[in-house]
């Protein structure tokens, strides 16, 4: 059932017919966004899109940290886990989705030994079929959709057991199982990239903090570094844009360390790497705390437009943190790690993880359902909060817009 609502727009904000929510909202819609694991762009020229060796999407089947019978080996690899952090997850989540959102021949993927455990699975813009018959597959191997066996089975303690796959559950050439090609994903590059979308917007939003590691932390560590220690940042209700602060010219490492960022059920963090240096993490972990805030509500967002590896991690653990790199040849490495996180990238490189998802989303952050808005009748910019019914708040130009609020 269709309500339309008629709204003249005069450049002003129109008032709420609700009390706004003290959720936090982010200046820009995630509901695409938000079912994705991992999207990965292209073009083919930065090399592949996602490219990922060994263990699984949508499922953490391992102790945490990690053991070696499990594997990756994280235990006594990363620091110990701080008391006052949400629990990272362990056993199968479902929500592995890969997006290539490039067409060919741009945009391929590649899988090797790889458990993919997802609702949408695996979609690209191109069509479906091996690269050198046209398609996006760039030679995927022993990788198998949503199979409970594959790649191991866990006893909940530390016990993890090896299966051989399901050859009817192979995402491999010739069977492709989850995986759909020739997808539109207008939607989803629109909140990425479109003229209102994450990327036209975040870099434009007034910080309201600085993460200062200048000097580095403590005082006696390397500039741009926090070395041996535990960092937490501690947000103020409703949504925080934190800009990093490493003196300039040189990359932030995380070396050693657990960083945290911690506040109320109404907290959202937006923390900008600047555009002259890359993240680092070596032997560290980034984790939400246990103060209130969702797993959903942490994006680290790098603004370097440099062709380059702009998040580079080797052993960490990462639960309720959002990895965003999304200028022309961005990229992310990530090597042995665990947890929950979400990565966009145009090229996203992975060696030995268990990854379950973690990513912002308009019904999570905002309380729940209640409505959904055709965003394509806005002018501008629309606000979704948790009521019923609502107003959304548009800024424009003198005109008439229409609304269209449906129900559900």
């Amino acid at each position: 059932m269709y309500k339309v609502i008629p709204l003249v727009v005069i450049s002003i904000l129109m008032l709420y017919a609700n009390p706004i929510p003290s959720y936090a909202e982010l200046p820009f819609f995630t509901d695409e966004i938000g079912k994705w694991l991992i999207v990965g762009n292209g073009p083919f020229n930065v090399a592949q899109a996602v490219n990922t060796n060994n263990y699984e999407f949508g499922a953490n089947k391992a102790p945490v940290p990690s053991n070696s019978d499990c594997g990756p080996t994280l235990l006594g690899a990363v620091p110990d886990l701080p008391p006052n952090i949400l629990p990272v997850f362990s056993g199968i989540s479902g929500d592995g989705n890969v997006a290539i959102i490039m067409s060919m021949p741009d945009g391929v993927y590649n899988l090797q030994d790889v458990g993919v455990f997802a609702d949408l699975g695996i979609k690209t813009a191109g069509p479906l079929g091996v690269t050198g018959d046209g398609g996006t597959d760039a030679g995927t191997s022993e990788s198998y959709f949503n199979d409970p066996q594959y790649p191991n089975t866990f006893d909940g303690i530390a016990d993890c057991t090896f299966f051989a796959g399901d050859p009817l559950k192979l995402i491999d050439d010739d069977v492709f199982t989850g995986v759909m090609g020739s997808v539109d994903f207008t939607a989803l590059k629109a909140e990425l990239y479109g003229p209102v979308g994450a990327r036209a917007v975040i870099p434009f939003l007034s910080p309201d903090d600085i993460l200062d590691v200048s000097s580095g932390i403590p005082g006696s560590a390397s500039q741009g570094v926090i070395q041996s220690t535990d960092v937490t940042i501690n947000l103020d209700p409703g949504l925080n844009v934190i800009d990093v602060d490493t003196g300039g010219g040189v990359d932030f490492l995380l070396d050693n360390s657990n960083l945290i960022i911690d506040g109320p059920a109404n907290s959202f963090a937006i923390i900008r790497i600047p555009s002259d240096a890359n993240f680092i993490i070596s032997n560290g972990n980034v984790l939400v705390g246990d103060g209130g805030i969702g797993l959903n509500n942490v994006i680290f967002y790098s603004e370097n437009a440099e062709n380059n590896v702009h998040f580079n991690f080797d052993n960490t653990i990462l639960n309720g943190v959002a990895f965003w790199t999304l200028e022309p040849q961005g990229e992310i490495n990530i090597n042995n790690a665990q947890g929950c996180t979400q990565l966009i990238a145009d090229k996203i490189t992975l060696n030995d993880v268990r990854f379950t998802r973690c990513a912002p989303d308009d019904d999570r952050m905002v309380g729940g359902s209640g409505m959904a808005i055709d965003k394509t009748s806005l002018l501008v910019y629309g606000v979704e909060t948790n009521s019923f019914w609502m107003i959304p708040v548009i800024v424009s130009s003198i005109g008439i817009g229409i609304v269209i609020a449906r129900k559900f």
